[in-house]
């Protein structure tokens, strides 16, 4: 499995995506259409997707998932597209232009925390990169971008009207949220650190290390080593499916890429992982697994 990376060009579309919700023009909807007024510190509320081809990823995942996409904002600077399963919606998707050369994509994944500005000040200090201060984004709540002390990128957020309760996924909707790490220990330190989850060893089946990140008695993400080369660490999400080879099949014929094919030693073959036209990568996991 290879994924392209450009660390200037990454920094850039990061604080492109911040500077570009921060305008006026754009309004961005809440991470729960339904406030709560309750929190979930540790767990991941949101996915928004940067692109260069917002209509290639529509078509992408629409064909993929059967999500829709509704335009919240039609600047011909930036555009902000809500991503609805099933009328829920799940995410977004903002576009982004570069060039030919260092064009990428992302997924990038939003933690509750507590406290943006402490989480944002232990990120910095602990080794980490902030590409955007803490601030408030108007209807989804306080904010700060940043990549841990590996490099790898999210959203810390403290949501307006609180976040999404806990529960069982429906299918094509974001079941988890894997970090993909150089270092299991270190990384385990920090966010152990951060947000006191409680970072526990996991036995898959096969042999590889892998730690569950657990935070108020649940399980909220999972953490393993990167097996492959030219990968940088990176959070990816992964999206509850039926049928794993079935979708996987659609992938290439809708302009995307396989980047893991679903094989018997990797979870009785129920997982994938998969790129959109532009590069974004996203993992596909049937489940229950017994089903």
């Amino acid at each position: 499995m290879k994924q392209r990376y450009n660390a200037y060009f990454y920094l850039l579309f990061l604080l492109f995506f911040v500077a570009a919700c921060a305008t006026p023009q754009v309004v961005v909807p809440p991470v729960t259409s339904t406030p709560s007024s309750e929190y979930q510190a540790g767990k991941f509320v949101w996915y928004d997707l940067l692109t260069d081809d917002v209509a290639a990823a529509k078509k992408f995942y629409g064909g993929l998932f059967g999500w829709t996409f509704e335009a919240v904002d039609e600047n011909k600077r930036v555009a902000y597209t809500l991503i609805k399963n099933q009328g829920k919606p799940i995410g977004g998707i903002i576009y982004f232009m570069g060039d030919e050369e260092t064009n990428e994509s992302q997924w990038l994944s939003y933690l509750s925390v507590p406290n943006v500005d402490r989480a944002t000040e232990f990120t910095l200090q602990a080794g980490g990169v902030i590409h955007r201060e803490p601030y408030v984004l108007k209807n989804r709540g306080r904010i700060s971008v940043v990549r841990d002390p590996q490099g790898a990128a999210m959203v810390y957020i403290r949501a307006t009207g609180g976040d999404p309760g806990d529960g069982e996924p429906a299918v094509h909707e974001w079941l988890w949220t894997e970090l993909f790490t150089d270092d299991l220990e270190e990384a385990a330190d920090f966010y152990e650190k951060l947000l006191d989850f409680k970072v526990e060893p996991f036995d898959t089946g096969v042999q590889v290390p892998y730690y569950v990140l657990r935070s108020g008695g649940k399980e909220r993400a999972g953490m393993l080593k990167i097996p492959w080369d030219n990968v940088e660490p990176n959070w990816l999400p992964y999206i509850r499916v039926s049928d794993t080879p079935a979708l996987v099949a659609k992938v290439e014929g809708l302009g995307g890429e396989v980047l893991f094919a679903p094989r018997k030693e990797a979870r009785g073959g129920t997982v994938a992982i998969v790129a959109d036209p532009s590069g974004a990568a996203v993992a596909l996991q049937k489940w229950p697994l017994d089903r």
